[in-house]
């Protein structure tokens, strides 16, 4: 591993001058490019053309340079000397190349063709920085492994239920380029790809999570689950709202926002327009202000008794208490003490 690490940084440290250099040697230091170490290996995972690994070191020099945000003309003529070289560089640019969906350059606006990358800015990615800084620095430590096993508490439920939604917020707002909760903290640096797979993945072990709890457990959240037949998708969209009222302050969500929420792509979103209908006609989530048989134009809320539900309580919150409970939130630095608090069932007796 340290060999790795010491050809991956003689390696970088090479590239990067011959940015600047002449056309013939950066063509022989891209041809001999390590596959292993850090940046390279992702390099080689998404099997990166020279052109395309040249155009994520010119953002990584520009950053170092003070310069975040390139336009695919600066980088193009940063990785090529000729006209031709350009174009070709321009190409790999566009909403479906590997640079672009794997998050490696982050553009402003995703561009639906390589003429439309001409003008667009991009920077590079987070992910794609932190590894090059780790090629000079030390390994980042491996991520904590994620609980795999049954849930213990109904504010564990609750809170891997947040994260989850979380998770499919970012994706949405890559996938349909928008995020209609901008002013929560939610930072959307990856490509769609990487948020698709990380969303999936959150959601596969979420589920895992609800299928290996036992089902004699007595979490209101599961109970509630169970007793109304909902699957993941469900149970996340009446989280969101939850804790968009509790945490966020919103009184209600634009039904087609809880639909992307779910939706991984154009295609799923056709397919789920309708998967609000059921939890209105049982009165698990109101629907108002909707044009006649169209679910989507409305705007969707909690009625009391399904919050306190969701929550464990034996009667619904009165407006004093949500007063009370606002102000409660309002001085929480983060989610965590509200989950210590439930667990320990200030609000849930």
């Amino acid at each position: 591993m340290a060999d790795d690490r010491t050809h991956a940084r003689q390696a970088l440290g090479r590239l990067l001058d011959a940015l600047d250099g002449r056309r013939t040697e950066r063509v022989r230091l891209m041809a001999d490019r390590p596959v292993e170490g850090p940046l390279f290996a992702e390099f080689a995972h998404h099997a990166l053309a020279d052109v395309e690994v040249a155009l994520v070191l010119a953002a990584l020099a520009a950053r170092l340079a003070g310069e975040p945000a390139l336009s695919g003309q600066e980088l193009a003529a940063a990785v090529a000397d000729d006209s031709a070289g350009r174009l070709a560089a321009l190409a790999r640019l566009d909403g479906e190349a590997p640079v672009v969906r794997a998050g490696m350059l982050v553009a402003e606006v995703v561009p639906e063709h390589a003429a439309d990358a001409h003008d667009t800015r991009f920077r590079l990615g987070d992910a794609m920085f932190r590894l090059a800084c780790e090629v000079y620095g030390r390994p980042a430590p491996p991520p904590a492994p994620r609980d795999t096993g049954p849930f213990r508490g109904n504010a564990e439920v609750l809170g891997e239920l947040r994260r989850l939604s979380l998770h499919y917020r970012r994706r949405a707002a890559r996938v349909f380029h928008l995020d209609p909760w901008t002013g929560t903290g939610i930072e959307v640096v990856d490509g769609a790809s990487v948020l698709v797979r990380r969303a999936e993945e959150e959601a596969a072990r979420v589920a895992g999570r609800l299928r290996a709890t036992r089902r004699d457990t007595e979490l209101p959240a599961l109970a509630f689950q169970r007793e109304h037949g909902l699957g993941t998708d469900e149970l996340v969209i009446l989280a969101t709202v939850l804790f968009q009222e509790l945490i966020e302050g919103v009184g209600a969500v634009d039904a087609v926002d809880l639909v992307k929420l779910v939706s991984a792509s154009e295609a799923e979103l056709l397919e789920k327009r309708q998967i609000l209908r059921p939890l209105a006609r049982a009165g698990l989530l109101r629907l108002e202000g909707a044009y006649a048989g169209k679910d989507l134009t409305a705007d969707a809320s909690l009625p009391p008794e399904i919050v306190a539900a969701l929550l464990g309580q034996q009667k619904p919150i009165d407006s004093d208490q949500r007063l009370d409970f606002h102000s409660y939130l309002q001085q929480l630095e983060s989610s965590d003490p509200f989950f210590d608090d439930l667990d320990g069932s200030s609000f849930g007796s």
